[in-house]
């Protein structure tokens, strides 16, 4: 008869016979043969299992990427996707149901491109999306020409890329604005780059067209601006301004793909990150606003760039206030650079009236330009104007520091830098000052470490060489003065000063070749400076190299003819080399301008007397001159 659920009254269960050790097989049911069988999986679990590991190997390859281990992800997704083949074919060889199989080669192959452009391995990335893009039966496939598109962009094969932006947008649905907005943004990049600014245009239009934002317009206002058409980027620029901050595109879209991809690679001017909330969207507005009208302003007329300004900030005044304050800031800041100090200080005045961040501003610069002019006090009493708005504001306090400088508080001064470092660890001004205030303090140490750390910040900066310099040789160091001075002249080859002083630096090191190189080398970027002429002319006679010496002494008499010595000079080295009837005319032409010299006449008469050039009346002359000199010189004085 068949088995019963029912065991008998002393029957004991098979699980409680088991818990204590003692297992009721009277059909001996639990031999190694039948119990093989029971654990034997079945096709579909096995399925379900291999399934299991290819989506923990996604997972995993996720995760490793956000760890920025590229490699070890790119191995994990490499690894699913040979999963996901094998599944496939185990599937095909049961017959099993592949109800589920296009998603999980979607997701597989979609990991493995991810992974591959997370390794910069742009072509088999593309190969990965363009297997998935014919997977026509998925409907998110037509994404994926979205995904390629940023791939050829990032190789910079445009033609490619529009390519594919214009397949996903003829694939785009009719309610998917957004989606086709931000295609035809990226159409317009790839043209931009390619060159083809009018294409560019279109594209861009057509964008803004279907849902206008800022960063589309910015891009359309630029191309106009390339093109030369003003009246456009006027009307590009309004357009812009009247763009409202809440539209339909911060309403963001909650596909993966989507987001992956249009955000993932886009082209210079498209470089603020998607905004994930209505502050992050209003200063992505600001940007792109601030900047189209640092664009506009100096382009709207060439014969008057302030006009320009004018007008923007009229554009600005009603919908983005502060925007126009900025605006006028930079406006007042260019005056300053043109310097016209007058109209700067009249803008900058007004802006002090305005509160906040606005009146620190301007009377940080109105403290620049009344030290510029002179007005120490004025200068001073701006910086604490501003200092009193904003305790940590870096520039004013180096304003602060330098009317210290000037008054000779130089402690003061040192702890106004000092301040300002501390507020800004990397101000430049701040970091010089102190050097210079160290050095006025006599602590050439500390003025070299400022100097130092300024050379690290702004590398080959020719003021903080030439003080790094100039401490090592006043300081006597000459080692380090001589290095310092050939990094200054690599970095700035013809300042005929430095070069004349690692000339002689060179010189006082026995190094008169190097001395001399340097010195003529300044010599012939500057030759009117008296010292280096006399010095080359003097090493040059130290050298029994007369011929040599005349040139630059006969120089040093054209940049100083009322000095007799110089001809003099000329004069002792053409007898040197023999040329005497030469050195007689030289003696002749400096008596003419200088008829008094006796020095002169007592030379001009021993070359006369040496070699019989002259005639005896004019030595007699010279000799009566010379014996009344004689005379005079002898008599007792009164």
């Amino acid at each position: 008869r068949p088995w019963t659920s029912v065991g008998g009254s002393d029957a004991v269960s098979v699980a409680t016979m088991s818990m204590s050790g003692n297992t009721f097989d009277p059909l001996n049911a639990t031999s190694s043969h039948i119990n093989s069988v029971v654990r034997e999986k079945s096709p579909r679990e096995i399925a379900g299992e291999q399934e299991l590991q290819i989506n923990k190997h996604i997972d995993e390859t996720v995760l490793l990427k956000s760890n920025s281990k590229k490699i070890e992800a790119l191995d994990k997704a490499k690894e699913a996707g040979k999963k996901e083949q094998l599944l496939r074919k185990y599937k095909k060889a049961h017959s099993l149901p592949r109800d589920n199989d296009l998603a999980l080669t979607f997701a597989t192959w979609f990991n493995l491109a991810r992974a591959y452009e997370a390794n910069d391995m742009m072509d088999e990335a593309i190969e990965s999306y363009n297997f998935l893009a014919n997977q026509r039966k998925h409907p998110l496939s037509r994404r994926l020409r979205i995904n390629m598109g940023n791939l050829y962009y990032a190789k910079l094969d445009y033609s490619s890329a529009i390519r594919q932006y214009k397949i996903a947008l003829d694939q785009t649905e009719k309610d998917e604005r957004l989606v086709a907005h931000k295609i035809r943004r990226n159409i317009g990049n790839a043209y931009f780059k390619s060159g083809y600014i009018r294409d560019a245009v279109k594209s861009y239009e057509d964008a803004m067209s279907c849902a206008p934002d800022f960063q589309t317009g910015f891009n359309l206002l630029v191309c106009h601006l390339a093109l030369g058409d003003l009246d456009s980027t006027k009307a590009d620029f309004v357009r812009i301004v009247e763009t409202p901050f809440k539209s339909e595109l911060f309403d963001q879209d909650s596909n993966i793909f989507l987001s992956d991809t249009l955000c993932g690679t886009q082209s210079e001017m498209d470089g603020v990150k998607k905004c994930n909330n209505l502050d992050s969207y209003t200063k992505d507005a600001d940007y792109f606003l601030l900047n189209a009208a640092r664009l506009v302003a100096p382009s709207i007329d060439v014969n008057d760039w302030s006009a320009g300004y004018d007008w923007v900030r009229s554009v600005l005044q009603d919908r983005h206030e502060s925007l126009a304050v900025q605006i006028e800031l930079e406006q007042s800041t260019r005056w300053l650079k043109r310097k016209d100090f007058k109209t700067a200080s009249k803008m900058l005045r007004a802006l002090e009236k305005k509160l906040g961040e606005t009146k620190a501003i301007a009377c940080t610069n109105l403290s620049f330009i009344s030290f510029l002019d002179g007005d120490v006090d004025a200068a001073a009493e701006y910086a604490e104007a501003a200092l009193d708005i904003d305790q940590y504001n870096a520039s004013a306090l180096v304003n602060r520091g330098n009317c210290h400088f000037i008054n000779k508080e130089y402690e003061s001064a040192k702890e106004c830098y000092l301040e300002a470092m501390g507020v800004q660890g990397d101000c430049a001004q701040a970091i010089f000052n102190l050097g210079l205030t160290n050095g006025m303090l006599k602590l050439p140490e500390e003025a070299v470490r400022s100097f130092e750390k300024i050379h690290r910040i702004t590398p080959n900066n020719p003021s903080a060489l030439y003080q790094i310099a100039d401490i090592h040789d006043v300081s006597d160091n000459d080692e380090d003065a001589i290095k310092w001075f050939s990094v200054l002249t690599a970095r700035v080859p013809t300042d005929a000063t430095i070069l004349a002083r690692l000339g002689y630096l060179f010189s006082q090191n026995d190094s008169e070749s190097q001395g001399l190189h340097y010195r003529m080398e300044s010599f012939r970027h500057w030759p009117v400076d008296l010292g280096v002429i006399v010095s080359i002319g003097t090493w040059f006679v130290t050298k029994k190299m007369f011929e040599k010496s005349i040139f630059f002494f006969q120089q040093a008499a054209l940049i100083d003819p009322t000095e007799i010595k110089w001809g003099l000079m000329v004069a002792n080295a053409q007898r040197r080399i023999g040329e005497h009837q030469l050195g007689f005319k030289v003696y002749e032409n400096l008596l003419e301008k200088f008829p008094e010299s006796i020095e002169c006449k007592l030379l001009r008469m021993k070359i006369s007397f040496q070699f019989s050039i002259s005639n005896l009346d004019l030595l007699t002359n010279d000799m009566l001159i010379l014996q009344a000199c004689r005379a005079y010189l002898r008599a007792p004085s009164i």
